[in-house]
């Protein structure tokens, strides 16, 4: 059982996930965070330990590419976060196909909240109704892509990838 290429497949979602919203026009009020679905694709059929660790990468590669985040590092813990909380929730997914989504936003919530706080705290720059629409635009987005994402995650445990 090799996890070499649900590690790649992961890497490269994550890099998509945190490239293209840089494509986005900048007048926007607030952009979608598409990380954090493919934080919650792993960790919704793969539990709160991956999902932690899923996170964390993808937190590092939010703190890295440009604009980055400020402290460098709490974009990783917070993500790390967020994934975890939508993994101890994967276990109530049968009970409703809401439930996913649902976690989902929450997870984006959370991380949209920590960077409000370090705002507020003087760290960086985070305007609460950008806050607001970055979980709006989340929601949305999840509505398409995280079908697709777990799509993703089932095919690669399916072939005994993950």
């Amino acid at each position: 059982m090799s996890t070499v290429p649900a590690v790649l497949a992961r890497a490269a979602l994550l890099l998509g996930a945190v490239l293209v919203p840089t494509f986005f026009s900048q007048e926007l009020p607030g952009r979608p965070d598409l990380a954090v679905l493919v934080v919650a694709a792993a960790a919704l059929l793969h539990g709160p330990v991956t999902g932690a660790l899923v996170g964390l990468a993808a937190g590092w590669l939010v703190d890295l590419v440009p604009p980055g985040g400020e402290p460098l590092g709490a974009g990783g813990l917070t993500y790390a976060l967020a994934g975890a909380l939508v993994g101890a929730v994967s276990r109530w997914g049968p009970w409703s196909p809401l439930v996913p989504w649902v976690a989902t936003i929450g997870g984006a919530a959370a991380i949209q909240a920590v960077r409000g706080l370090t705002a507020a705290a003087g760290v960086g720059v985070a305007h609460p109704g950008d806050l607001f629409w970055s979980v709006a635009a989340t929601a949305l987005f999840a509505l398409l892509l995280l079908p697709l994402l777990i799509g993703v995650e089932r095919f690669l445990l399916e072939r005994g990838w993950a």
